[in-house]
């Protein structure tokens, strides 16, 4: 931008060496603080897409899961669940649901028991706090972790032939810099209608289910009430 002052009609003078005045220079330092933020949250203009083909497990199962936390996967940690842990998240699928809607019901509960038992394993079914920037807490989770794991959980459930009525979508992202709502969500779409669905868990602790609503819905960035886990 070029910061030199309008001329007047008066007589020219001998130019001097321009120097470039720190106009707007206060504001430039309050979006790089808050771009700086955003992006130690994790909640950046990077998609968690980014996140989940760098550090999520590709193919996981049961024995074979990773898990992103401490921010933007600041932390990524191996996981496996135990033979019972399995097949109480399995039951929730027996017998098969009958309908679209009942499936995303128990795919919420799954989810939920996901986050404690896989969450157990590496230290993150705790309160979450939800601070702005992560002081280096490995047990917090921001929007990227969030996704890249609740991702990881639909696509083992997928992967292990649970889910009839929805295949697992790419995650979706919105938001700017500009209007500091970025945000990112794990996404199921309908088999048939092609609907989409967020798996949103950045609103819940661990243990209780996620908001799954229309991925419309969660464009327009409606905000739900936080869910809290007593226990926790």
């Amino acid at each position: 931008m070029d910061t030199r002052s309008r001329r007047s009609g008066c007589p020219r003078r001998p130019r001097r060496p321009e120097v470039r005045k720190p106009i707007g220079a206060r504001v430039l330092r309050i979006v790089a603080a808050v771009g700086i933020a955003l992006v130690v949250s994790g909640c950046s203009v990077i998609p968690a897409t980014r996140f989940l083909e760098a550090y999520a497990e590709p193919n996981p199962d049961p024995q074979h899961l990773r898990l992103c936390h401490g921010y933007a996967c600041r932390f990524v940690t191996p996981v496996a669940l135990s033979s019972e842990e399995w097949r109480a998240i399995s039951a929730r699928f027996e017998p098969p649901a009958e309908s679209a809607a009942a499936e995303r019901q128990r795919i919420g509960l799954a989810v939920a028991q996901l986050t404690l038992s896989a969450g157990r394993h590496a230290g993150l079914a705790v309160r979450q706090r939800r601070d702005l920037i992560n002081a280096k807490d490995p047990s917090q989770l921001d929007c990227v972790d969030e996704t890249v794991n609740t991702t990881t959980y639909l696509v083992l459930l997928s992967r292990a032939g649970l889910l009839r009525w929805h295949t697992v979508g790419a995650p979706a992202h919105r938001g700017t810099l500009a209007t500091l709502d970025v945000a990112n969500t794990p996404v199921l779409v309908e088999n048939g209608t092609g609907k989409g669905f967020a798996v949103d868990t950045a609103f819940a602790d661990p243990g209780l289910p996620p908001y799954i609503v229309p991925i419309e819905t969660w464009l327009a960035a409606v905000i739900p009430e936080y869910r809290q886990n007593a226990a926790l």
